[in-house]
């Protein structure tokens, strides 16, 4: 009786022990998040899209923030590209100035040189003749006095123009001393804005990794919450405001660009439609070539360009080139200018005014030259009106 009572308790253990297996395989194959109702929990896909969207959102803050950097450098650059043109041109006039004493001080010497031959010739034949023909010496030292004085004046004016060639020398010292300096400088901006748009490539493939990940995440989530009506209306009621404020701003644009378009020949107006024509082209770094894009430097300088007004190829520089109206003043064509510390020189970002509260710009990094509303934020310093 016990033995058969062993066996049965051995058989026992053995069917549970192979329940409980089953058991564990069926919770482990089964999700185990699942609901009551078959219907995955969303809890830990959307915990992930979270960890992602706060990842994303500060790679957004690190890219916007290198995108200023690199506006910052870019400027520099192209304030040190300007001034080493002028400090090259400067150069070049001073070596010309040089140049030009140098050929001085040699037609000089030759003449003084030629000057001692004749005195010397002169005086000996002069010398001659008197014992030849008896004259009086009251004429030979006076001719010889004449040539002397000649000789004397002569050598006078070499010297004042080897003072001038001195002057000269050191004048074009001084412009290459400071042609190196800002070349220097040029060189130095060169490589900070190259580490600069490296930086913002970086940040960028960083939030496109992030945004592709999380797009990913997400639609695991959305095709979990498909069956959520409330979700859906909640979305369909934000995608109708967002459709509802795009229609809103795209008829302002449109009326702004018609008003442009079909408005009257001014000159301002002209470089507005100059502007418009480049829309949807690429925004590239230090670009003002309808073939290549443009930088919001170079959209400026391009739209002007075509009413003959020369801007330099820098956001600051253009800043000073007019007079400033007040916000409320505005026309289309003023040029409206954005500073990352409140000053002049902090000056990075330029836009056009079009008109109906609407600006034209070449943006930033990945955005092509667009229409927008106008905004009076984000370092906004100041406008300028040129014509």
């Amino acid at each position: 009786m016990s033995t058969v009572r062993s066996a049965s308790s051995r058989s026992w253990h053995r069917w549970a022990l192979v329940v409980a297996l089953v058991a564990g395989l069926v919770a482990v194959a089964r999700p185990a998040s699942a609901a009551p109702n078959g219907i995955r929990s969303t809890d830990d896909v959307a915990a992930e899209v979270g960890r992602l969207s706060a990842r994303l959102t500060q790679a957004d803050a690190d890219l916007r923030q290198a995108s200023v950097d690199a506006s910052v450098a870019i400027e520099k650059y192209e304030r040190a590209k300007v001034d080493a043109g002028r400090a090259q041109r400067a150069l070049r006039k001073a070596r010309a100035r040089t140049r030009d004493a140098a050929r001085r001080v040699d037609r000089q010497q030759a003449e003084v040189g030629s000057m001692a031959r004749q005195n010397y010739e002169m005086g000996g034949t002069v010398g001659a003749m008197a014992l030849v023909v008896g004259g009086r010496p009251s004429d030979v030292l006076d001719n010889l006095g004449y040539l002397q004085y000649v000789g004397n004046h002569q050598a006078r004016t070499l010297g004042t123009y080897r003072q001038a060639k001195g002057r000269a020398v050191l004048a074009e010292g001084t412009a290459r001393s400071a042609y190196r300096v800002a070349e220097a400088a040029r060189r130095k901006a060169g490589a900070a804005k190259t580490a600069a748009q490296r930086a913002v490539s970086q940040r960028s493939r960083t939030v496109a990794d992030l945004k592709a990940r999380r797009a990913s995440v997400q639609r695991q989530l959305d095709s979990i919450e498909a069956h959520n009506a409330s979700v859906r209306r909640a979305a369909a009621a934000a995608e109708r405001r967002r459709a509802a404020a795009a229609a809103s701003e795209r008829s302002n644009a449109a009326t702004a660009t018609a008003d442009v378009r079909g408005g009257s020949g001014g000159g301002a107006m002209v470089a507005v439609r100059a502007a418009l024509a480049q829309l949807g082209k690429p925004y590239v770094w230090d670009a003002a070539d309808p073939s290549v894009g443009f930088d919001c430097s170079g959209l400026a300088l391009y739209a002007y360009q075509q009413i003959g007004i020369e801007l330099p190829h820098s956001a600051e520089y253009q800043y000073l080139q007019g007079w400033h109206p007040s916000t409320d003043q505005l026309q289309p064509g003023d040029l409206l200018f954005y500073s990352y510390n409140g000053r002049v020189s902090g000056i990075h970002h330029v836009t056009m005014y079009i008109g109906h509260g609407q600006i034209v710009q070449a943006a930033d990094f990945g955005i092509p030259v667009q229409v927008v509303p106008a905004y009076f934020t984000f370092g906004y310093i100041g406008a300028t009106r040129l014509a």
